[in-house]
């Protein structure tokens, strides 16, 4: 049986340096499994709209919270992006503010 060998301070540090800088070839990187996702049940309805509201509002509030993220700013722009290509919902204020958010 072959056993691993811890590696050494000198690596460990080479290896946290480098992937600070942004290079990530020492990284070690597991094999991830693969996520599950149920089905939805038979009676469950499926509305990507109203999905797509849920996730505008709380991706506005994570971009209000931590403004200088710039990975969340560009899900935010896609999916505010994504929602004006529907018709807002003339009972929903929510849709209206995020509607009105990209068309001003």
């Amino acid at each position: 049986m072959m056993g691993s060998m811890a590696d050494s301070g000198a690596l460990r540090s080479r290896r946290w340096r480098a992937c600070r800088a942004g290079d990530h070839h020492l990284c070690r990187h597991r094999p991830r499994g693969l996520a599950v996702v149920p089905p939805l049940p038979a009676d469950a309805e499926f509305d990507p709209a109203g999905m797509l509201r849920d996730l505008a509002a709380r991706l506005v509030a994570a971009h209000e919270a931590e403004p200088g993220n710039a990975p969340l700013a560009r899900e935010l722009r896609a999916t505010l992006l994504a929602l004006a290509g529907q018709r807002p919902d003339e009972g929903d204020p929510v849709l209206r503010e995020l509607m009105g958010m990209v068309t001003d």
